[in-house]
């Protein structure tokens, strides 16, 4: 009994030696930048790794009365590459904020809202952190909140960043 008490404790030692995973939405919006810096001010410590993932719709068939359009696999894939650089300038933008911040770029093709959670849960991450555009309820109810649908389906913990509530924290904090 007491070896399996002394292997729990070694485990749980090693686990928090590793650091932990924190997931950011990252869609090259000011929103998605704003969570990006949240996250590094108020989650991360040294030995964490912050992942930021950029979900992106494939091209998509459309059929119209008088055409149809099919995406060949090169438009598939230089639309990838577009999307790789975008996840690229977002890496940049968070280098700069801070260099000595771990972090891991994740390109997934498909929507965010089925995406986010899956691969929060699949790498153990302790948080989701998305930025929120501030759309008002009427927006919402059509457009749907990537936000929104993350909160009501994740067992992680997750932060949305309002940026206008972040702006008025930093002024406060000055």
């Amino acid at each position: 009994f007491f070896f399996f008490s002394s292997s729990l404790i070694s485990v749980k030692v090693n686990i928090i030696e590793m650091g932990r995973v924190i997931i950011v939405g990252s869609d090259s919006s000011d929103d998605s930048h704003q969570a990006t810096k949240w996250a590094m001010n108020n989650l991360y410590h040294d030995g964490d790794e912050i992942h930021l993932v950029h979900c992106f719709q494939p091209l998509q068939p459309a059929v119209g009365p008088h055409y149809s359009y099919m995406p060949t696999e090169e438009e598939q894939a230089n639309w990838r590459k577009q999307q790789a650089h975008v996840l690229e300038e977002d890496m940049k933008v968070a280098k700069r904020l801070n260099d000595k911040v771990h972090f891991k770029a994740v390109l997934i093709a498909g929507d965010p809202r089925d995406e986010m959670v899956p691969y929060a849960e699949k790498n153990s991450a302790s948080s989701i952190v998305v930025g929120n555009r501030g759309r008002g309820a009427i927006k919402r109810a059509f457009l749907g909140s990537v936000s929104s649908h993350i909160i009501h389906h994740s067992p992680i913990p997750v932060v949305v960043v309002r940026p206008d509530k972040l702006k008025a924290a930093e002024d406060a904090a000055h």
